[in-house]
């Protein structure tokens, strides 16, 4: 039920930044996407995804390719590296993970 009620809510928009104002955008690979912070889940948590989402790569890909890439939005965003046990990549296509800032 959640897949669909996501997939109903990204069709809707253009963009995942027209739901979370304050993210940031970036590029990876030739792709746009969207990271914002999400202090509710903890200090330095963010969740990251693609910021033009594709229903049938969201819910059909085996592959490891978008989980790698939130979390190189994620990096790049922050300008901080990734704690990699704090990486939670959701069935939706988007990843959470907190980040190891000096």
């Amino acid at each position: 039920m959640r897949k669909f009620l996501m997939l109903a809510l990204v069709a809707g928009c253009s963009q995942m930044t027209d739901y979370y104002p304050d993210a940031q955008t970036v590029e990876i690979a030739g792709r746009s996407f969207f990271v914002t912070p999400r202090p509710a889940n903890g200090p330095g948590v963010y969740l990251a995804g693609p910021n033009d989402p594709k229903g049938g790569e969201v819910f059909l890909a085996s592959n490891m390719t978008l989980p790698v890439a939130n979390v190189a939005a994620i990096e790049a965003v922050t300008g901080c590296p990734v704690l990699r046990e704090t990486v939670r990549n959701l069935n939706v296509g988007t990843t959470y993970a907190a980040v190891s800032c000096p």
